[in-house]
């Protein structure tokens, strides 16, 4: 079955080959985003927001490492994980929008109240982080507990099995990505462990890249509606303008919104789907350029 024409996202829903897929999506080296100065953004952020990714993973390793398996499923363990990762999240997200509102200054050649930026970023950061991180949390969970009951029924729980999984990352993968992982163990016992193994630490590292990118081009957005925000609230007329990176990931939901410019507070929209900014999926690449313009501009938005 061909599937190129959908983006990676959409391939893992598939179900059909999630495996050589991963393999295919870590080889591959994406192109880099223009503008350059966003690129420039993308790349010192990501880094920092995937080192917190990869911690807290880290330290949910530890956390299941010192309990028997049959309390990795603990629900005030997951509270405590996610409130960790909330803390570790919120400022990385700060960070990465503050940044982006003084690159856009500069790109704009427009002055930016910098303390009011900064108090809309922390508020914004701060739920943000909360939301990804109950996201985030809940998902992993549900899919240490699935996996759980599927090894369990098939017979695979000894602690060899449930030592080499966790040290491979099969604790931090979505449930989806731990079905693909685990099947081999499933199907072929502890024939089918190194197979297993392999499978989730490749599958670890889409997840961990899959968080990283949405948050940070998430964040730098939301820094740009910030500018634009108070620039609007300075009576001036601003704008935005959504830009795919024009490549052959570019998925069938961002490709009909490029070059689409509506005011600041519109939203984009092809047919019934309507977004305010990118990330509008996991791994989503597009760019947000929030403008100045001169009102007597022809075309412009009243």
């Amino acid at each position: 079955m061909k599937h190129d024409h959908l983006p990676f996202e959409e391939l893992l829903k598939l179900g059909d080959g999630i495996n050589r897929l991963a393999s295919e999506f870590l080889a591959k080296q994406a192109l880099r985003p223009e503008p350059a100065w966003y690129a420039d953004l993308l790349e010192e952020h990501q880094a920092e927001i995937a080192a917190v990714v990869l911690l807290w993973f880290m330290e949910v390793q530890d956390a299941l490492s010192v309990v028997d398996w049959v309390e990795w499923t603990d629900p005030f363990l997951w509270i405590a994980l996610e409130e960790r990762l909330a803390r570790l999240l919120a400022p990385r997200l700060r960070e990465a929008a503050r940044a982006s509102v003084r690159r856009l200054a500069i790109e704009e050649d427009e002055p930016v109240p910098l303390r009011m930026a900064d108090v809309e970023i922390a508020m914004w950061a701060g739920s943000e982080a909360a939301s990804q991180a109950r996201l985030i949390a809940a998902e992993t969970r549900m899919a240490v507990i699935e996996s759980v009951m599927s090894l369990d029924e098939a017979g695979a729980t000894d602690s060899g099995t449930m030592n080499a999984l966790l040290g491979a990352g099969a604790f931090g993968l979505t449930r989806r990505f731990a079905g693909a992982a685990l099947r081999p163990v499933l199907s072929d016992g502890t024939e089918g462990l190194e197979a297993a193994v392999m499978n989730a630490r490749r599958l670890l590292d889409v997840r961990q890249q899959m968080i990283g990118e949405t948050n940070t081009v998430s964040a730098i957005a939301r820094g740009f509606l910030v500018a634009g925000l108070l620039w609007e609230m300075d009576g001036k007329l601003v704008t935005k303008t959504y830009f795919t990176q024009a490549d052959e990931r570019v998925c069938p939901r961002c490709g009909p919104l490029h070059g689409q410019e509506v005011p600041l507070r519109g939203l984009f929209s092809v047919g019934r789907d309507f977004v305010e900014a990118p990330p509008i999926h996991p791994l989503c690449r597009c760019f947000v350029r929030v403008s100045v313009r001169p009102v007597d501009l022809p075309g412009t938005f009243l």
